[in-house]
Protein backbone atom coordinates (compact mmCIF):
# COMPACT_ATOMS: atom_id res chain seq x y z
CA UNK A 1 0.00 0.00 0.00
CA UNK A 2 1.57 3.24 -0.65
CA UNK A 3 0.85 6.28 1.08
CA UNK A 4 1.23 9.99 -1.14
CA UNK A 5 1.88 13.04 0.89
CA UNK A 6 -0.22 15.53 -0.60
CA UNK A 7 0.49 19.29 -1.46
CA UNK A 8 -1.64 20.55 1.12
CA UNK A 9 0.56 18.07 3.74
CA UNK A 10 3.50 20.11 2.08
CA UNK A 11 2.57 23.40 2.31
CA UNK A 12 1.04 22.57 6.23
CA UNK A 13 4.91 21.44 6.93
CA UNK A 14 6.33 24.26 6.00
CA UNK A 15 3.77 26.34 7.61
CA UNK A 16 5.29 24.76 10.99
CA UNK A 17 8.70 25.09 9.61
CA UNK A 18 8.20 29.20 9.25
CA UNK A 19 6.67 28.97 12.47
CA UNK A 20 9.19 27.91 13.91
CA UNK A 21 11.85 30.17 12.32
CA UNK A 22 10.03 32.66 13.76
CA UNK A 23 9.66 31.93 17.06
CA UNK A 24 13.08 31.17 16.95
CA UNK A 25 13.71 34.94 15.36
CA UNK A 26 11.67 36.19 18.02
CA UNK A 27 13.49 34.45 21.19
CA UNK A 28 16.92 35.88 19.60
CA UNK A 29 15.32 39.06 19.29
CA UNK A 30 14.06 39.87 22.86
CA UNK A 31 16.81 37.63 24.38
CA UNK A 32 19.32 40.49 22.69
CA UNK A 33 16.79 43.16 24.19
CA UNK A 34 16.65 41.78 27.39
CA UNK A 35 19.74 39.81 28.30
CA UNK A 36 22.56 41.18 28.88
CA UNK A 37 24.88 38.58 28.64
CA UNK A 38 23.03 37.93 25.07
CA UNK A 39 23.52 40.94 24.09
CA UNK A 40 27.59 41.27 25.34
CA UNK A 41 28.07 37.49 23.36
CA UNK A 42 26.50 39.03 19.71
CA UNK A 43 28.63 42.32 19.76
CA UNK A 44 31.54 40.41 21.01
CA UNK A 45 31.08 38.17 18.20
CA UNK A 46 30.28 40.85 15.72
CA UNK A 47 33.39 42.99 16.61
CA UNK A 48 35.81 39.95 16.40
CA UNK A 49 36.32 40.01 12.36
CA UNK A 50 36.22 43.61 12.11
CA UNK A 51 39.08 43.44 14.07
CA UNK A 52 40.65 40.38 12.71
CA UNK A 53 40.29 41.90 9.30
CA UNK A 54 38.79 38.53 8.52
CA UNK A 55 36.81 40.49 5.06
CA UNK A 56 33.63 40.36 6.81
CA UNK A 57 32.64 43.00 8.65
CA UNK A 58 28.87 42.46 10.28
CA UNK A 59 28.99 45.43 12.78
CA UNK A 60 29.67 47.82 9.99
CA UNK A 61 26.68 46.00 7.66
CA UNK A 62 23.99 46.61 10.70
CA UNK A 63 25.20 49.58 12.44
CA UNK A 64 25.37 52.87 11.17
CA UNK A 65 28.80 54.82 10.95
CA UNK A 66 30.10 56.63 14.19
CA UNK A 67 30.90 60.42 14.06
CA UNK A 68 34.02 61.89 14.27
CA UNK A 69 35.14 64.72 15.60
CA UNK A 70 38.66 66.51 16.29
CA UNK A 71 39.86 68.43 18.83
CA UNK A 72 43.40 68.27 20.83
CA UNK A 73 44.25 67.80 24.53
CA UNK A 74 47.47 67.93 26.87
CA UNK A 75 49.92 71.10 27.80
CA UNK A 76 51.46 73.35 27.27
CA UNK A 77 51.69 71.63 23.52
CA UNK A 78 48.40 70.07 22.49
CA UNK A 79 48.39 67.33 20.40
CA UNK A 80 45.23 66.14 18.10
CA UNK A 81 42.47 63.85 19.85
CA UNK A 82 40.14 62.26 17.39
CA UNK A 83 36.73 61.46 19.13
CA UNK A 84 33.95 58.96 17.44
CA UNK A 85 30.82 59.38 18.89
CA UNK A 86 28.11 56.33 18.30
CA UNK A 87 25.16 57.96 15.78
CA UNK A 88 22.46 57.85 18.45
CA UNK A 89 24.91 59.56 20.80
CA UNK A 90 23.36 62.20 22.87
CA UNK A 91 24.72 64.12 25.68
CA UNK A 92 23.10 62.43 27.84
CA UNK A 93 26.42 61.10 30.16
CA UNK A 94 25.30 57.42 29.29
CA UNK A 95 28.47 56.19 27.34
CA UNK A 96 30.98 54.23 28.16
CA UNK A 97 34.39 55.65 26.85
CA UNK A 98 37.84 54.33 25.83
CA UNK A 99 40.92 56.11 24.96
CA UNK A 100 43.28 54.15 22.79
CA UNK A 101 47.71 54.58 23.31
CA UNK A 102 48.61 53.67 20.00
CA UNK A 103 52.62 52.96 20.66
CA UNK A 104 55.76 53.86 18.97
CA UNK A 105 55.23 54.64 15.25
CA UNK A 106 52.07 54.54 15.38
CA UNK A 107 49.98 54.78 12.29
CA UNK A 108 48.27 58.55 11.32
CA UNK A 109 45.27 59.21 12.43
CA UNK A 110 43.27 59.45 9.68
CA UNK A 111 44.79 55.52 8.80
CA UNK A 112 42.46 53.05 7.34
CA UNK A 113 43.44 50.70 10.17
CA UNK A 114 42.73 53.24 13.16
CA UNK A 115 39.45 54.19 11.40
CA UNK A 116 38.54 50.90 10.89
CA UNK A 117 39.46 49.63 14.84
CA UNK A 118 38.26 53.15 16.39
CA UNK A 119 34.95 52.90 14.04
CA UNK A 120 34.32 49.15 15.04
CA UNK A 121 34.32 50.00 18.99
CA UNK A 122 32.00 52.88 18.84
CA UNK A 123 29.78 50.87 16.62
CA UNK A 124 28.97 48.89 19.91
CA UNK A 125 27.86 51.69 21.49
CA UNK A 126 31.15 52.81 23.13
CA UNK A 127 32.94 56.60 22.52
CA UNK A 128 36.57 56.54 21.45
CA UNK A 129 38.69 58.56 22.28
CA UNK A 130 42.42 58.20 19.87
CA UNK A 131 44.70 60.64 20.63
CA UNK A 132 47.97 61.43 18.65
CA UNK A 133 51.59 61.65 20.37
CA UNK A 134 54.20 63.81 19.00
CA UNK A 135 56.95 61.94 21.01
CA UNK A 136 55.85 58.72 20.40
CA UNK A 137 55.28 59.16 16.75
CA UNK A 138 59.29 60.18 17.15
CA UNK A 139 60.06 57.35 18.72
CA UNK A 140 60.10 58.50 22.05
CA UNK A 141 58.37 57.18 25.49
CA UNK A 142 59.39 60.19 27.16
CA UNK A 143 58.78 60.32 31.33
CA UNK A 144 55.91 63.07 30.68
CA UNK A 145 53.96 60.60 28.27
CA UNK A 146 51.56 58.89 30.98
CA UNK A 147 50.59 62.28 32.31
CA UNK A 148 49.70 63.63 28.39
CA UNK A 149 47.49 59.98 28.28
CA UNK A 150 45.90 61.08 31.56
CA UNK A 151 45.06 64.56 30.07
CA UNK A 152 43.50 62.75 26.93
CA UNK A 153 41.40 60.60 29.45
CA UNK A 154 40.46 63.59 30.92
CA UNK A 155 39.28 65.39 27.84
CA UNK A 156 37.05 62.36 26.60
CA UNK A 157 35.27 61.86 30.43
CA UNK A 158 34.53 65.55 30.13
CA UNK A 159 32.28 64.98 26.72
CA UNK A 160 28.38 65.30 27.22
CA UNK A 161 27.89 62.19 25.80
CA UNK A 162 30.56 60.35 28.10
CA UNK A 163 29.62 58.58 31.71
CA UNK A 164 32.65 59.66 33.32
CA UNK A 165 32.37 56.53 35.89
CA UNK A 166 32.38 54.49 32.75
CA UNK A 167 35.98 55.34 30.54
CA UNK A 168 38.63 53.10 30.41
CA UNK A 169 42.45 52.73 28.94
CA UNK A 170 43.61 50.26 25.98
CA UNK A 171 47.00 50.28 24.37
CA UNK A 172 48.93 48.51 22.50
CA UNK A 173 52.84 47.90 22.96
CA UNK A 174 54.86 50.63 24.10
CA UNK A 175 51.34 52.33 24.49
CA UNK A 176 49.99 49.55 26.50
CA UNK A 177 52.95 50.17 29.04
CA UNK A 178 52.21 53.89 28.95
CA UNK A 179 48.54 53.58 29.70
CA UNK A 180 49.27 50.85 32.66
CA UNK A 181 51.16 54.25 34.43
CA UNK A 182 48.84 56.65 33.24
CA UNK A 183 46.35 54.07 35.13
CA UNK A 184 48.29 55.01 38.25
CA UNK A 185 48.07 59.17 37.82
CA UNK A 186 46.29 60.80 40.35
CA UNK A 187 44.33 62.95 38.17
CA UNK A 188 42.58 59.95 37.00
CA UNK A 189 43.31 56.25 39.21
CA UNK A 190 40.17 56.43 41.13
CA UNK A 191 38.38 56.99 37.43
CA UNK A 192 39.89 54.22 35.20
CA UNK A 193 37.47 51.79 34.99
CA UNK A 194 39.66 49.26 33.21
CA UNK A 195 43.06 48.66 30.94
CA UNK A 196 43.14 46.58 28.35
CA UNK A 197 47.25 46.21 27.73
CA UNK A 198 48.59 44.14 24.36
CA UNK A 199 51.63 43.56 24.65
CA UNK A 200 53.44 45.39 26.93
CA UNK A 201 56.66 45.90 28.67
CA UNK A 202 56.77 45.90 32.17
CA UNK A 203 60.05 47.61 33.38
CA UNK A 204 61.78 49.45 30.91
CA UNK A 205 65.62 48.66 32.32
CA UNK A 206 64.66 44.75 31.96
CA UNK A 207 63.39 45.27 28.22
CA UNK A 208 67.01 47.17 27.71
CA UNK A 209 68.42 44.41 29.02
CA UNK A 210 66.55 41.71 27.21
CA UNK A 211 67.45 42.95 23.74
CA UNK A 212 70.50 43.91 24.89
CA UNK A 213 71.34 40.40 25.91
CA UNK A 214 69.09 38.65 23.39
CA UNK A 215 67.48 36.76 26.62
CA UNK A 216 64.20 37.04 29.09
CA UNK A 217 63.95 36.14 32.47
CA UNK A 218 61.14 35.18 34.78
CA UNK A 219 61.70 33.94 38.65
CA UNK A 220 65.58 33.81 37.77
CA UNK A 221 65.37 31.53 34.73
CA UNK A 222 66.87 32.87 32.47
CA UNK A 223 65.90 32.24 28.58
CA UNK A 224 67.23 32.51 25.03
CA UNK A 225 65.08 35.29 23.24
CA UNK A 226 65.49 36.82 19.69
CA UNK A 227 64.28 40.28 19.26
CA UNK A 228 63.68 41.45 16.02
CA UNK A 229 65.65 44.24 14.19
CA UNK A 230 63.37 46.89 14.68
CA UNK A 231 62.96 47.08 18.25
CA UNK A 232 66.94 46.44 18.35
CA UNK A 233 66.95 50.00 16.64
CA UNK A 234 63.82 51.58 18.85
CA UNK A 235 65.60 50.43 22.25
CA UNK A 236 68.68 51.64 20.93
CA UNK A 237 67.69 54.71 19.77
CA UNK A 238 65.53 55.01 23.24
CA UNK A 239 68.69 54.86 25.73
CA UNK A 240 70.81 57.25 23.25
CA UNK A 241 67.89 59.95 23.08
CA UNK A 242 67.75 59.86 27.31
CA UNK A 243 71.43 61.21 26.99
CA UNK A 244 72.30 64.33 26.94
CA UNK A 245 73.77 65.83 23.93
CA UNK A 246 77.53 65.48 23.46
CA UNK A 247 80.35 64.83 20.97
CA UNK A 248 80.84 61.68 22.68
CA UNK A 249 76.99 60.98 22.84
CA UNK A 250 77.11 61.33 18.83
CA UNK A 251 79.39 58.81 18.85
CA UNK A 252 77.16 56.12 19.97
CA UNK A 253 74.73 55.35 17.40
CA UNK A 254 77.88 54.63 15.06
CA UNK A 255 79.32 52.37 17.46
CA UNK A 256 76.60 50.37 18.48
CA UNK A 257 75.24 50.26 15.20
CA UNK A 258 76.78 46.97 14.08
CA UNK A 259 75.98 45.15 17.19
CA UNK A 260 72.56 45.83 17.74
CA UNK A 261 71.89 45.27 13.41
CA UNK A 262 73.73 41.78 14.20
CA UNK A 263 71.78 38.98 14.51
CA UNK A 264 73.94 37.08 16.81
CA UNK A 265 74.42 37.83 20.61
CA UNK A 266 76.98 40.40 21.46
CA UNK A 267 80.23 38.76 22.83
CA UNK A 268 82.04 42.00 25.02
CA UNK A 269 82.61 45.63 24.32
CA UNK A 270 85.83 46.77 22.45
CA UNK A 271 88.11 47.54 25.42
CA UNK A 272 89.84 50.10 23.17
CA UNK A 273 86.81 51.61 22.37
CA UNK A 274 85.57 51.79 25.79
CA UNK A 275 88.97 53.33 27.07
CA UNK A 276 87.74 56.65 24.77
CA UNK A 277 84.25 57.18 26.48
CA UNK A 278 84.42 58.93 29.42
CA UNK A 279 80.99 60.29 30.06
CA UNK A 280 79.23 57.83 32.92
CA UNK A 281 75.84 57.27 30.46
CA UNK A 282 77.66 56.98 26.98
CA UNK A 283 79.65 54.85 28.69
CA UNK A 284 76.69 52.97 30.53
CA UNK A 285 74.62 52.39 26.96
CA UNK A 286 78.17 51.36 25.43
CA UNK A 287 78.29 48.20 28.27
CA UNK A 288 75.01 47.37 28.04
CA UNK A 289 74.41 46.76 24.74
CA UNK A 290 77.55 44.65 24.32
CA UNK A 291 77.09 42.88 27.33
CA UNK A 292 76.89 39.32 26.86
CA UNK A 293 74.97 38.40 30.20
CA UNK A 294 72.36 39.95 32.23
CA UNK A 295 74.13 40.50 35.35
CA UNK A 296 76.83 42.74 32.99
CA UNK A 297 73.86 44.57 31.57
CA UNK A 298 72.66 45.47 34.88
CA UNK A 299 75.75 46.38 36.29
CA UNK A 300 76.31 48.85 32.92
CA UNK A 301 72.82 50.21 33.46
CA UNK A 302 73.54 50.78 36.94
CA UNK A 303 76.33 53.10 36.10
CA UNK A 304 74.00 55.47 34.48
CA UNK A 305 73.12 58.54 36.10
CA UNK A 306 69.92 59.39 37.35
CA UNK A 307 69.04 61.82 34.84
CA UNK A 308 68.82 58.14 32.21
CA UNK A 309 67.10 55.86 35.08
CA UNK A 310 64.83 57.81 36.24
CA UNK A 311 62.60 58.63 33.25
CA UNK A 312 62.83 54.92 32.58
CA UNK A 313 61.33 54.49 35.73
CA UNK A 314 58.43 56.60 34.38
CA UNK A 315 57.38 54.91 31.96
CA UNK A 316 57.49 51.48 33.54
CA UNK A 317 54.41 50.16 34.99
CA UNK A 318 56.00 47.99 37.79
CA UNK A 319 56.70 50.87 39.45
CA UNK A 320 53.14 51.93 39.47
CA UNK A 321 51.44 48.82 39.29
CA UNK A 322 50.23 48.16 42.89
CA UNK A 323 48.60 51.79 42.67
CA UNK A 324 46.69 50.53 39.79
CA UNK A 325 42.74 50.12 41.33
CA UNK A 326 40.33 49.37 37.58
CA UNK A 327 40.56 46.67 36.45
CA UNK A 328 43.75 45.23 34.39
CA UNK A 329 43.37 42.74 31.02
CA UNK A 330 46.56 41.64 29.58
CA UNK A 331 47.49 40.31 26.18
CA UNK A 332 50.48 38.79 24.78
CA UNK A 333 52.09 36.26 22.40
CA UNK A 334 54.52 33.79 23.43
CA UNK A 335 56.36 34.04 20.48
CA UNK A 336 56.27 37.78 20.48
CA UNK A 337 60.00 38.88 19.12
CA UNK A 338 59.24 42.38 20.25
CA UNK A 339 58.86 41.99 23.85
CA UNK A 340 59.55 39.41 25.58
CA UNK A 341 56.26 37.45 27.10
CA UNK A 342 57.81 37.31 30.44
CA UNK A 343 56.62 40.84 30.54
CA UNK A 344 52.76 40.25 30.77
CA UNK A 345 53.55 37.39 33.70
CA UNK A 346 55.59 39.95 35.65
CA UNK A 347 52.57 42.68 35.73
CA UNK A 348 49.94 40.06 36.49
CA UNK A 349 51.84 38.92 39.32
CA UNK A 350 52.53 42.66 40.63
CA UNK A 351 49.28 43.91 40.45
CA UNK A 352 47.23 44.22 43.54
CA UNK A 353 44.92 41.44 44.39
CA UNK A 354 41.27 41.31 42.12
CA UNK A 355 42.63 43.86 39.86
CA UNK A 356 43.69 41.24 37.55
CA UNK A 357 40.78 40.73 34.97
CA UNK A 358 42.54 38.35 33.05
CA UNK A 359 45.46 37.45 31.33
CA UNK A 360 45.62 35.75 28.16
CA UNK A 361 49.27 34.15 26.51
CA UNK A 362 48.42 33.35 22.55
CA UNK A 363 50.22 30.13 21.00
CA UNK A 364 50.99 31.88 17.65
CA UNK A 365 49.49 35.31 17.67
CA UNK A 366 52.89 37.82 17.25
CA UNK A 367 53.03 41.35 18.40
CA UNK A 368 49.81 43.33 18.57
CA UNK A 369 48.71 42.32 14.96
CA UNK A 370 46.60 39.05 15.52
CA UNK A 371 46.08 37.49 12.00
CA UNK A 372 47.94 40.38 10.54
CA UNK A 373 49.74 37.63 8.24
CA UNK A 374 46.22 35.61 7.58
CA UNK A 375 44.67 33.02 9.32
CA UNK A 376 44.33 29.55 9.01
CA UNK A 377 43.05 26.22 11.57
CA UNK A 378 46.09 26.54 13.44
CA UNK A 379 44.97 29.70 14.42
CA UNK A 380 41.55 28.79 16.03
CA UNK A 381 42.93 28.12 19.72
CA UNK A 382 44.35 31.73 19.64
CA UNK A 383 40.80 33.27 18.01
CA UNK A 384 38.62 31.89 20.51
CA UNK A 385 41.20 33.00 23.56
CA UNK A 386 40.74 36.89 21.73
CA UNK A 387 36.92 36.61 22.04
CA UNK A 388 36.96 35.25 25.32
CA UNK A 389 39.14 38.42 25.99
CA UNK A 390 37.19 40.72 24.42
CA UNK A 391 33.95 39.48 25.53
CA UNK A 392 35.08 40.33 29.10
CA UNK A 393 36.01 43.87 27.89
CA UNK A 394 32.81 44.23 25.82
CA UNK A 395 31.02 43.31 29.35
CA UNK A 396 32.63 45.63 31.28
CA UNK A 397 32.07 48.67 28.54
CA UNK A 398 28.11 47.70 27.69
CA UNK A 399 26.49 46.02 30.43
Amino acid sequence: MEVSVGRSDSRYSMIRVFKALAVLVVVAVVAYATVPAVRTAVRTAGLLPELLELGVRPLSAVTPAPRRITTTYGTPVPDRLDVYLPADARPDRSRAAVVLSLGIHPLPLDHPDVVRVAGAIARLGVVVGVPESTALRATRVTAEEPGRLAEAFLVVSALPEVDPARVGLAGFSAGASVALVAAADPRIVDRVAYVSAFGAYADAETLLVDVATRTSELHGVVAPWHPEVGIRRDVTALMIGAIEHSPQRERLAGLLGPVVEAETAPQGPDEAVLATLTHPDVRAAYLLFTSPTRPEARAALAGATAAVRAPLEAISPLAVAASIRGRVFLLHGEADTSIAVSHARLIAETLPEGVLGRLTIFRLFQHVQPGKEGLDLDDLPDVWELYLYLHDIVALATE
